[in-house]
């Protein structure tokens, strides 16, 4: 069993510190901030081992590991301890973090991608890293991303949705196996129009889901775990509808497994439950939607690693895989039902990445928790944190 670590919030949290551990001796952002006017956000989205985020003036930022440029300031310097403005100048709707690699929305709706690209997961066409954002390609307006481990998602304005980058296990939803280096239509002779699209796979699990125009909820790629909620484990690489006759507001798929919310605000989850993560109140998998324990009514959910998140009037509750305290319940027990986060903040948003989560105010700050070892919590420090944090001003 773990150790029990608890952590108490102090204000010398928010003030810079010492960097420790792996990467003591290796080449680091300067932390600490500007020391001005607490910045306030309008969105966070934490990936694998990265965190991005929107200011409400849309100037985007990034901290975390930066081996292959991901935090998109221009540099490949290992990695960033605090917020670091990405370059190029330019004003984001939003932005998603995947593995190695984040993307943005502009203000004019272009998508932008920068990090890693060894699968084409920027969707500029090349294999190519970019430490800075570049263009993806095929001239598309967009209204909304979603970031895996080596590919991207993308709802067009029109509602067509989009997927670019690897499709080893049919994560792109187009029909075969094949890389694609520009968004690719998902179900191309389907003929589906997307409300909104998720990409997962954060735990070597490959599926995406998204909910149709019509409220119907659909999910492709990798199945071994039931995570495409079709009753049984054979994946897919076109989109195939979710069992059990549920219709759905909203769907995340995390690593193997993925979870949604009625339009009451009922939530759902099925796939692998090794940790908890179906918050069931046991471990067995299940290959369709299954109830969440508790009856909580629920305004959001955000499926993580092996772990899963959501929002209850403002109130954070987390289960699941907690080896890092990603759960944020002041300790790294795994938990298999929902348990209130530590703090007693109130969040107006939440998201989980891999192994950390992070949530906005009511007043606009941002907070994280979980793993930090590559600075991916924006505090200035390596220190994993099993309750809340504020990040670092910029």
């Amino acid at each position: 069993m773990l150790p029990v670590r608890r952590f108490v919030l102090f204000a010398s949290l928010l003030a810079p510190g010492a960097c420790t551990g792996y990467y003591a001796g290796l080449s680091q952002g300067v932390g600490g901030g500007t020391g001005g006017s607490p910045q306030t956000w309008q969105q966070v989205a934490p990936g694998q081992e990265q965190t991005c985020g929107v200011s409400t003036s849309g100037a985007a930022y990034c901290w975390g590991t930066n081996e292959f440029g991901e935090i998109g300031d221009g540099t490949t310097i290992a990695v960033r301890y605090t917020p670091k403005a990405v370059a190029g100048g330019l004003t984001f709707q939003s932005l998603a973090a995947g593995a190695n690699h984040s993307c943005g929305i502009a203000a004019d709706s272009v998508a932008f991608c920068w990090g890693a690209n060894a699968h084409a997961q920027l969707g500029d066409g090349t294999l190519t890293d970019r430490s800075a954002p570049v263009a993806v390609g095929g001239g598309l307006a967009f209204a909304r991303l979603s970031g895996g481990a080596g590919y991207t998602c993308g709802l067009a304005k029109s509602g067509s949705a989009y997927c670019w980058g690897d499709n080893s296990l049919g994560e792109l939803g187009v029909g075969d196996t094949a890389r694609r280096s520009m968004p690719t239509l998902v179900g191309s002779f389907m003929a589906l129009t997307f409300g909104s699209v998720s990409a997962g796979d954060w735990s070597g699990s490959f599926h995406a889901c998204g909910i149709t125009a019509a409220q119907s909820t659909y999910c492709w790629g990798d199945n071994s775990q039931g995570e495409l909620g079709t009753g049984d484990y054979t994946a897919h690489t076109l989109p195939v509808a979710v069992t059990g006759g549920l219709t759905f507001a909203s769907v995340s798929a995390g690593g193997p497994h993925s979870c949604a919310l009625t339009a009451d605000g009922a939530a759902y989850c099925w796939g692998g439950n090794a940790y908890g993560e179906l918050g069931t109140g046991d471990t067995t998998r299940r290959p369709t939607p299954t109830a969440v324990a508790g009856g909580l009514t629920f305004s959001s959910l955000s499926a993580g690693g092996a772990y899963t998140c959501g929002l209850v009037s403002g109130a954070a509750y987390c289960w699941g895989y907690n080896a890092y305290g990603q759960l944020g319940v002041g300790d790294t027990l795994p938990r298999t039902s929902p348990t209130l986060v530590a703090g007693g903040l109130t969040f107006q948003s939440l998201a989980s990445g891999f192994d950390h989560s992070c949530g906005i105010t009511s007043g606009g700050a941002a907070y994280c928790w979980g793993r930090n070892q590559d600075g991916q919590l924006g505090d200035n420090t390596t220190t994993d944190r099993t309750q809340p944090v504020a990040v670092a001003n910029p």
